[in-house]
């Protein structure tokens, strides 16, 4: 399962094809990888980045 979620493919649909009454339980078998953490991490900081200069730039 995780490498399917790692590939993208929503919970949603890995739940119809493990065969799972919840999203809940499919989540309980996903393990993603370091890099998909530090990727996440890394895209949470350029958020943040780029929302503080947007309230930062100076008004025209």
């Amino acid at each position: 399962m995780t490498w399917f979620a790692d590939a993208g493919v929503p919970v949603h649909v890995l739940r119809r094809i493990a065969g799972h009454g919840s999203p809940t339980t499919t989540q309980c078998y996903l393990h993603p990888d370091i890099r998909k953490i530090t990727a996440a991490g890394a895209a949470l900081s350029a958020h943040f980045s780029a929302h503080h200069a947007h309230c930062r730039a100076p008004s025209s």
